[in-house]
């Protein structure tokens, strides 16, 4: 089970499955890395670091730095795991990392560092952060004691066998946090802002159960919940019960025959089960907390006024040079992220433009424009951050930049330059542009680990002001000349200054720190360097704007709900008490791995690692066998096999594929040799596919792509040799996808889908039925009546063209009954005749035929609950309950489309959305459909997955 390290999202893969479905994740994307990206390979006798180009100095840190953290997890853990392979690639501006243990031990690092402004607060290093995180998950995920240790011993490293990968989400991801933290001086578990999550949430009775606590649940704080909870739990627990607790849980889980039973894990090593423990642990954290926010009371808690009760995310806030309005970004449950305008009175909200994600915003001094920073998609498959241009009043928004991998823009006083941070792989610097995107010019030239972030222009442009992260923690504000970029040191301590922004007379630089143990707003007079106290919340206060005319700070307030944007009065108050550092001193690092480096190699790591039984049932028998797959570190070659025997044919049957996902180009190999039984003895089938897919153009909100696939296929009754059919095509497919789905969606809600297929068998590709056919779907999405109620439409079609060339019924059929519509859809294209593209409920399957087909589908979808809730730690998860009404009209035909004879049906459903295994998406539907045709009548149906 691949185990995430990212702050604010969730895990990027899906749940382990067994080998035949391991390609699939790679197959959906378009290349694995970017394909000019060239890897090497640096080894210790523990792990292999495979890196690209310009990663080199990095890896050999990862490569020192991994096996001297593993040996302390695994002495901690009394866990032996083997060689390690690790993946360093800078493709993305997106500080995460990921790790497996299938088919092997395996770890992958984005080679961006954090900038201490988020979430996942001050490092002393980013390699030693995720690394403390990633080879925790390897130890844990590793381990297999009693049956499930023989079983490996049987089966191999087979994707059932890794107990701890079912383990609840919070267990999964708060050990490795609570590890991060104390292999580390810092780490989520010490940041305040995470522990300002579990605060609020106990403050406000927002508590979430040990059911909640996991990566299915979307409300607030979503995807961080199993981070933040699950640590505090564990050191909860560990506090209670000493430092083997946690090592005692993992064991006894990974002893537990039946899965799943982390009532049971708990109550075996503490003594009373995970839910009396849970519950234990949310009173007693809400009593700590009261009485702390009942002494933070008694000096004071600033009064605010909201401007935003929408929650989630509303940040960012910037006053208009006039200060009539305030831009802010805004992202929430239900919407894409957008950039938005408000009043300072709260009125006049309203959608700016949308926005990839990204940080900072900024005013020109003439108004006219909003400058931002966004992710961009970049010669295809990477993603960076790029800078933007917004006018408020049109909303038209001009891109700036390509492939800068900018972010925290701020626009000078003189509106001709822009002061921004810029990704440099292992480190980050200060650079400026024109408001036009040209002229770029370096300011700082900082060594590796140092990392920018919030830089702004004084009042008059004569300086800027930053946040710099130094290796060791130091996170502090420093003065930019920004002519020559010499650096001053403004403040100086391990306390978290980010985010500053000055006072409309320049004399002063507000900024955020948690110096007191909870995030709140400062003012550093630069005359004197004395500090004063700008708010006192117990929740947090972050990113400040002072307006126009000083007397305001506009600002985000954290809350259980998220955050909001509010409005205070801006009046420093006494002078701020000396910060006290109680972090431990950073580790000191081992020397870089110094074994050459070698040419990456695949080639070792795609053997085989296991098996696992296989058994299916279909088709009149029932097939017993195996199957098998293997992939390298990067996804380039990803290979399964499956072969089994029927109990009825006593014939071998064989299935395997491979995928290619070097190049720009993915290719899809796969081939079958299969017998079934049928009236007439054996039916053998043998079919080779062979396909390319290609991206066309590939953006954050739509994508395009092209295939082209090849297929032969022989069909042959083994009674009757004469009857053998061949097939053989060529199935060109252009596809462009626009759909979003929200973590509060029931649905698709925005945008749409469209593909063209055209699929011509012939003689010469080895076809006994020659002929053309040429498909469309088009399907789209939108909003109606509220924020999550949605309209679905779908339109589809297809032709034949051709005639047959013989009188042989099985041609004649082929061509008379190419399409087929009723029930759902259960065909390919390459099907040999019926193929089955439409949706039409409440007739029998398959019930109408012919050269052609037409179909209308309109769906009004509708939220009933959400309860995000499960049971215990059963491994069932209800995110969302929806009802459906819909419509349906479609027909097969051989000659013209009559409207009048459409076979149209109308009905309703009920549906859910939930989460197995506390991860894997599952939707099901129960639904009753009415046939108004003839041929029609009432049909229910249970199936999963939406209809389209």
């Amino acid at each position: 089970m691949p185990a995430d390290c990212r702050a604010g999202g969730v895990p990027r893969r899906a749940l382990a499955l067994p080998a035949v479905l391991l390609c699939l994740a790679a197959q959906a994307r378009a290349a694995s890395y970017p394909p000019e990206l060239r890897f090497r390979t640096v080894s210790t006798d523990r792990v292999s670091v495979h890196f690209h180009q310009g990663e080199e100095a990095m890896a050999r840190e990862a490569a020192a730095l991994a096996t001297d953290i593993i040996r302390r997890h695994e002495q901690r853990y009394h866990q032996s795991v083997g060689r390690v392979q690790i993946v360093l690639v800078d493709a993305e501006d997106d500080s995460n990392g990921f790790a497996t243990p299938l088919p092997y031990s395996m770890v992958t690092l984005h080679a961006v560092a954090p900038t201490g402004a988020d979430a996942f607060g001050n490092h002393e290093g980013w390699l030693r952060l995720a690394l403390s995180h990633e080879l925790a998950h390897v130890v844990h995920l590793e381990e297999a004691h009693g049956l499930w240790r023989l079983g490996r011993h049987l089966f191999g490293r087979a994707p059932f066998l890794f107990p701890n990968t079912l383990a609840m989400s919070w267990m999964i991801e708060g050990l490795a946090t609570y590890e991060e933290t104390r292999l580390t001086a810092f780490g989520r578990g010490r940041d305040p802002d995470s522990q300002m999550v579990v605060r609020t949430a106990a403050l406000e009775r927002r508590f979430p159960g040990e059911d909640q606590a996991i990566y299915a649940f979307d409300a607030w704080p979503g995807g961080d919940t199993p981070y933040v909870f699950g640590e505090q739990f564990l050191q909860w627990l560990s506090d209670e019960g000493g430092e083997e607790t946690l090592p005692l849980l993992a064991r006894q889980h990974s002893t537990q025959i039946i899965p799943f039973l982390d009532e049971r894990t708990v109550g075996k090593v503490t003594g009373q089960g995970l839910h009396r423990q849970w519950k234990t642990w949310a009173e007693q954290s809400y009593e700590a907390f009261s009485r702390a926010a009942q002494e933070r009371a008694r000096s004071g808690v600033t009064e605010t006024r909201p401007l935003t009760t929408r929650g989630i995310r509303q940040g960012a806030p910037r006053f208009s040079p006039d200060g009539s309005w305030i831009a802010y970004s805004s992202s929430t449950l239900t919407r894409f992220p957008s950039l938005r305008l408000v009043r300072p009175d709260g009125t006049g909200d309203r959608l700016l433009a949308l926005r990839n994600a990204g940080s900072g915003n900024s005013w020109t001094p003439d108004g006219r424009e909003v400058v931002f920073a966004e992710l961009q998609v970049w010669r295809t498959f990477s993603v960076f951050g790029d800078l933007s241009a917004v006018d408020p009043a049109t909303g038209r928004v001009r891109r700036l930049t390509r492939g800068l991998r900018a972010y925290d823009p701020d626009v000078s006083p003189d509106g001709r330059t822009i002061v921004f941070a810029r990704k440099l792989g292992d480190r980050s610097d200060l650079f400026t542009v024109g408001l036009d995107g040209r002229g770029l010019r370096r300011l700082t030239r900082s060594v590796a680990g140092v990392e920018w972030s919030g830089p702004r222009f004084s009042p008059r442009g004569g300086l800027i002001v930053a946040s710099r992260l130094l290796p060791g923690g130091w996170l502090d504000l420093v003065r930019v000349d920004p002519s020559g970029g010499e650096v001053e040191q403004l403040t100086q301590d391990r306390a978290k200054d980010v985010e500053p922004t000055f006072t409309p007379d320049g004399q002063e630089v507000l900024f955020r720190s948690d110096r007191d143990g909870a995030s709140n707003l400062y003012a550093l007079q630069l005359a004197d360097r004395s500090l004063r106290r700008v708010t006192n919340l117990a929740g947090g206060a972050f990113e400040p704007c002072v307006s126009p005319d000083g007397r305001t700070v506009a600002f985000s307030s954290y809350s259980s709900r998220g955050y909001d944007l509010v409005l205070a009065p801006f009046a420093p108050t006494a002078d701020v008490a000396p910060y006290l550092d109680d972090h431990p001193a950073p580790r000191p690092d081992p020397p870089p791995a110094a074994a050459p480096s070698r040419a990456y190699r695949p080639g070792p790591m795609l053997l085989p690692r296991f098996w696992t039984p296989w058994y299916e049932s279909g088709g009149g028998e029932s097939r017993i066998g195996g199957a098998t797959g293997g992939s390298d570190p990067l996804y380039r070659h990803v290979w399964a096999l499956q072969a089994t025997y029927g109990t009825e044919t006593h014939r071998g049957n064989a299935t395997g594929y491979y995928v290619y996902d070097r190049f720009r180009t993915t290719f899809l190999v796969t081939g079958q040799d299969t017998s079934e039984p049928s009236a007439d003895g054996v039916y053998e089938t043998r079919s080779l596919n062979l396909e390319a897919s290609f991206p066309l153009r590939r953006t954050i909100r739509a994508v395009q792509a092209l295939s082209l696939t090849y297929r032969r296929e022989r069909q042959l009754p083994l009674a009757r040799p004469e009857r053998q059919l061949d097939m053989g095509g060529i199935e060109t497919a252009w596809t462009f996808s626009s759909a979003k789905t929200y973590p509060y969606s029931i649905s698709p809600i925005d945008g749409g889908n469209l593909r063209l297929a055209w699929l011509h068998e012939a003689t010469a590709l080895g076809s006994d039925a020659p002929r053309d056919k040429l498909t469309a779907d088009g399907r789209y999405y939108t909003r109606l009546f509220g924020s999550r109620d949605t309209l679905a439409l779908r339109v589809d079609g297809g032709v034949t063209l051709g005639e047959p060339q013989a009188a042989d019924p099985r041609q004649v059929e082929a061509y008379e009954q190419s399409f087929a519509v009723g029930g759902y859809p259960d065909a390919s294209l390459f099907d040999y005749s019926a193929t089955n593209l439409a949706v039409l409920r409440g007739y029998a399957d398959n019930a109408f035929k012919g050269r052609h087909f037409a179909a209308v589908n309109l769906e009004y979808r509708f939220p009933l609950f959400s309860p995000q809730r499960g049971w215990y730690s059963l491994p069932v998860f209800l995110r969302h309950l929806r009802g459906t009404f819909f419509f349906d009209a479609a027909d097969a035909f051989s000659d013209e489309l009559r409207l009048s004879e459409m076979k149209t049906a109308a009905g309703a459903s009920i549906g859910v959305d939930s989460a197995l295994g506390y991860a894997l998406p599952a939707t099901a539907e129960l639904t009753v459909a009415r046939g108004f045709a003839p041929e029609g009548d009432t049909r229910v149906y249970l199936r999963f997955g939406l209809a389209f």
